[in-house]
């Protein structure tokens, strides 16, 4: 009876030693998320100038929601819709993240604004699409591990 409970001890020992494993406490996040915002806004010569084809986000938010409407009413089947993209990380601050925002207005299309983010490896989880008054915004949230 001795040897079966020696035994038994013997084999159960490994078990129980590796059943918690102690992690530090000092680790860092391990994965970052990011969410890509793009307002379609319909250009036509009423709306915007020829020779500027920016238009940014922070004017088209500051616009009232008459000025909003209006842009969204005049728009011909002929007009281009153009994207205003802008990038949002949190709280996080680092180069890249100035980087990418600084570049926001360069990108055409939310294709070409995963497409860069993917170069920077960041992967696309999910997406939304909300139909307001002032037309659709695109929602991309993206993760990357560290």
């Amino acid at each position: 009876m001795k040897k079966i409970v020696l035994m038994m001890l013997v084999c159960m020992v490994p078990f129980l030693t590796m059943a918690q494993k102690r992690s530090k406490k000092n680790d860092k996040l391990a994965v970052e998320y990011m969410m890509i915002k793009g307002v379609e806004v319909s250009q036509n010569s009423n709306n915007l100038n020829e020779e500027k084809e920016e238009f940014r986000v922070e004017e088209y938010e500051r616009m009232s929601e008459d000025e909003k409407l209006r842009i969204m009413e005049n728009s011909h089947s002929e007009s281009k819709l153009i994207y205003l993209i802008s990038f949002n990380y949190g709280d996080t601050h680092s180069k890249e993240v100035q980087q990418m925002k600084r570049s926001a207005a360069k990108y055409r299309s939310m294709t070409s604004a995963v497409n860069a983010a993917a170069v920077n490896g960041w992967e696309f989880i999910s997406a939304n699409v909300v139909n307001g008054a002032t037309g659709l915004t695109h929602y991309y949230y993206m993760k990357r591990n560290k």
